[in-house]
C-alpha cells in the first residue's frame, strides 16, 4: 500500500474515533443533568399493590357490592385513581430529590425547608383526595358495609409501620425512655 493512501484512512478513522469520543461524553453529561423520570422497581411494586388495593374487584369482594353499587362505584373510582397515583409518583420524586440534597456534600437547607413543605402539602392533597374518595364510597354502602370499608381504609390511615415509625412507642413499637 502506497503511503499517500494511509494517511486519508487515518485522517478518517481519527475523526470517527473523536465523534464517538464526542457523542460518549455528551450522552453522559446530558443523563447526569438530566432529573430522573423512571420510578425504582419499589415505587413500582408499592404502585401496582395500592392500584390492586384500590380496583373495583378489591371493593366489589371486600365489600360484598351490589351491581347497583357497582354502578355508581366505576363513575367515582376512575377520578379517583389517578390523581391518587399522580401525587403518590410527585411525593416519590420529592423525597428522591430530598434524600440527593441531604446526602450533598453540602446541604442547601433552603431547598430542604422547600421540599419539606412541598411533601408536606402533597401528603395533604392525598389525604384529602382519599377522604373525599371514602365518603363517597361509604355513601353508597349499607350500615354493614360501612363498618367493613372503614376497617379496610383504617390500615391506610394508620399505618406508618413502613416508615420505621409506629404509633405507639419508638421506632418499631420500642417503648422509648422519657
Amino acid at each position: 500500500m502506497k503511503a499517500e493512501n494511509k494517511y486519508p484512512m487515518m485522517i478518517w478513522a481519527i475523526v470517527i474515533l473523536a465523534v464517538m469520543n464526542i457523542s460518549t461524553i455528551a450522552t453522559i453529561m446530558y443523563r447526569k443533568y438530566q432529573p430522573e423520570k423512571t420510578m425504582t422497581v419499589t415505587d413500582q411494586k408499592q404502585l401496582e399493590v395500592d392500584s390492586e388495593k384500590f380496583s373495583g374487584r378489591y371493593f366489589r369482594d371486600k365489600l360484598n357490592l351490589t351491581m347497583d353499587q357497582m354502578v355508581k362505584f366505576r363513575a367515582m373510582n376512575p377520578v379517583f385513581r389517578p390523581q391518587a397515583r399522580d401525587i403518590t409518583m410527585e411525593l416519590a420524586r420529592k423525597r428522591k430529590r430530598m434524600l440527593i440534597e441531604m446526602s450533598a456534600p453540602v446541604s442547601d437547607t433552603a431547598k430542604l425547608n422547600a421540599l419539606s413543605d412541598s411533601i408536606g402539602q402533597l401528603h395533604s392533597d392525598l389525604k384529602k383526595v382519599t377522604y373525599k374518595y371514602y365518603i363517597e364510597i361509604k355513601n353508597i354502602c349499607d350500615t354493614v358495609q360501612q363498618r367493613k370499608l372503614e376497617e379496610l381504609f383504617n390500615e391506610m390511615f394508620t399505618n406508618d409501620s413502613q416508615l420505621g415509625f409506629s404509633p405507639i412507642g419508638g421506632p418499631r413499637g420500642i417503648p422509648q425512655s422519657r
